[in-house]
């Protein structure tokens, strides 16, 4: 009986490794940075995310790396290939697959090519601002990224798009700040949003984001994907269209795309982005234009008509799915710790039909 209790215990804290490793990868690190290193040792990226094995990233000239390793603040990384962003721009066949099952688990939603749906602004991490303008990396319920977003918005509504900027507090920054920003993410999907973007700033030296763009000091911005999320096809086109777009026009200013361990509630829709305008010691005045650069450059992009984000409904869906899934690896588990799936089967009093097979890298060849 003892033995039993034991695997029980130990099906359980599977259980739970599994369900808080999306959340350990949406956390920040508050002792520094990593910086990502190629195989010649050269700096490709540094940034205050938690970075893990699998992690990747697409630099500014769009050369895709995958973390091998990680030894206390180095992540080694590995070429994967050279990524052609005119190509990726045009939907593969998972991604359009992907987007169709997100279509249809937002209970029947159709393509809708509306005119005047918002771009919705939001910000899970709403006390970040900038240490030279604001006084403090972190400010309680008036964070200077707050004027970031209105930047942005404002630029976009200049230029004939209709905005929805919301400042909900989601404090304190901590690991459920993305649980309660959902909640906004949610609200905001209600107004059927041709896009909705999380405004960050990231915790690295300055010179990691500071540019200059005609005689003026701005920021760089970065974009960031959720490698754990069943949207995350989705989401990388999404992405990947952007920041083609901003190439065009300014090459460079997106500094990349990081690929991180989590799912930064990107798997409510497909056209969710989270963009890091600047670091804490840039100034916020840099980070304000380089957010109406980015709002002129991407535009196009942003309020382009495309498949429905209006998927709460999708959303829950795949959450279930998810916790489905789970449900079956603690099968398997549990399967594995009683010597066998029969052996298991029979103790169960039940029956199980299929294989499975271990989840693959997403970006991996």
């Amino acid at each position: 009986m003892a033995k039993k209790g034991c695997r029980i215990c130990s099906l359980v804290l599977l259980l739970l490794l599994a369900l808080t490793i999306p959340v350990w990868g949406e956390t920040e690190r508050e002792d520094g940075y990593y910086t990502l290193v190629n195989e010649e040792g050269e700096v490709i990226c540094r940034t205050s995310h938690q970075v893990g094995k699998g992690d990747q990233y697409l630099s500014a000239d769009n050369y895709l790396y995958r973390v091998e390793e990680v030894k206390e603040d180095t992540a080694h990384l590995r070429l994967v290939r050279k990524v052609n962003l005119e190509a990726a721009i045009v939907p593969s066949l998972a991604a359009r697959i992907g987007t169709a099952l997100s279509q249809l688990l937002a209970r029947g939603e159709e393509y809708v090519q509306g005119e005047n749906r918002p771009v919705a602004i939001y910000h899970t991490h709403s006390d970040e601002s900038y240490v030279p303008t604001d006084g403090s990396s972190s400010v309680h319920g008036n964070g200077g990224i707050l004027r970031v977003g209105d930047s942005m918005a404002q630029t976009l509504q200049e230029r004939g798009s209709n905005v929805v900027h919301d400042k909900t507090s989601h404090e304190p920054h901590d690991a459920m700040a993305y649980d309660r920003s959902r909640r906004t993410a949610v609200e905001l999907l209600k107004k059927n949003p041709i896009a909705l973007i999380d405004i960050h700033r990231d915790a690295v030296p300055p010179d990691e984001y500071a540019e200059e763009i005609n005689n003026t000091a701005v920021t760089k911005a970065q974009l960031v994907v959720g490698r754990q999320n069943p949207n995350m096809k989705a989401n990388e086109a999404f992405a990947q269209q952007v920041k083609a777009e901003v190439d065009k026009k300014y090459p460079g200013f997106i500094k990349g795309i990081f690929y991180g361990k989590g799912k930064y509630n990107q798997d409510l829709a497909p056209r969710m982005l989270l963009v890091e305008l600047g670091a804490h010691q840039n100034s916020r005045e840099e980070a304000e234009r380089g957010a109406a650069i980015f709002a002129t450059a991407a535009q196009d992009v942003l309020t382009r008509a495309g498949a429905s984000n209006r998927a709460v409904g999708g959303g829950s869906t795949r959450a279930l799915l998810w916790i489905i899934g789970l449900a079956i690896v603690g099968i398997g588990i549990y399967s594995a710790i009683n010597g066998g799936l029969g052996r298991s089967g029979a103790k169960i009093g039940g029956t199980t039909g299929g294989t499975g097979t271990d989840g693959e890298d997403p970006k991996e060849e």
